[in-house]
């Protein structure tokens, strides 16, 4: 494709579901605007994606949607990933079937996926493996500030992209996994000091990341530039 012809990439952020507050009429959906932000400075068009199901009532945590969509309501989600080049799984405190769903149609169809938080353990379920909450909450640390210790295995996206076999990353979250729930699934590019995987990827597509911290959050780290502008990249195809 010549340059004058070539479009923006439009990217999916998948619209995560809140929980109905108290005296507030209103269902509401977010996307974080960081993402977006990151996105369009990075050359792309962000949209949101909302859910097909037919229903105003959602999970509301994340240790796995139960919820059984009808046929019509993941054909429509395919309808959707299909007008993207590329899709983000946003992190948050609750994870949803239709975010699963989306997974798993990127994997199948080789659309460029980031996962962040939420995000990597709904592609974990994708991939048929799972997360499990950590009642220590060593990982919960609701501080911009906090960073902790990741080692990065080499040969991997991950390594490429940070350019060093240390980071510090932060840490936002409740569910963990371990490295025998992921390994025989995707390639581990990633795990805190306490053993527990912060990262994989899919080394068979075209990008495929899971992150278990927040890249979003540390914008104007080098790290996080050269991935968006690697992910960005990839949904020009």
């Amino acid at each position: 494709m010549d340059m004058e012809n070539r479009r923006k990439p439009i990217i999916g952020i998948i619209g995560k579901m809140l929980p109905q507050k108290e005296k507030d009429y209103w269902h509401r959906e977010e996307s974080v605007d960081d993402l977006r932000y990151l996105i369009v400075k990075n050359g792309g068009i962000a949209i949101i994606l909302t859910p097909s199901e037919k229903t105003m009532s959602f999970n509301d945590n994340d240790l796995g949607d139960p919820t059984i969509l009808s046929e019509e309501e993941i054909e429509d989600l395919h309808v959707q990933a299909d007008l993207c080049d590329g899709l983000i799984l946003q992190g948050g405190d609750g994870s949803f079937a239709y975010e699963e769903k989306l997974a798993a149609y990127a994997i199948g169809k080789d659309i460029p996926l980031l996962g962040i938080c939420a995000g990597f353990n709904n592609i974990l379920r994708a991939l048929g493996s799972n997360t499990y909450e950590d009642r220590t909450k060593g990982h919960a640390h609701y501080d911009i500030d906090y960073r902790h210790h990741i080692d990065v295995k080499e040969n991997t996206l991950l390594h490429e992209l940070i350019r060093s076999k240390d980071y510090e990353v932060n840490s936002f979250h409740n569910m963990v996994v371990n490295k025998e729930k992921v390994e025989a699934y995707a390639t581990i590019n990633a795990c805190s000091d306490d053993g527990l995987v912060e990262g994989f990827e899919l080394k068979d597509k075209h990008f495929i990341l899971a992150l278990k911290w927040h890249p979003e959050l540390m914008k104007e780290e080098a790290f996080t530039k050269r991935l968006f502008a690697r992910f960005l990249k990839a949904c020009e195809r």
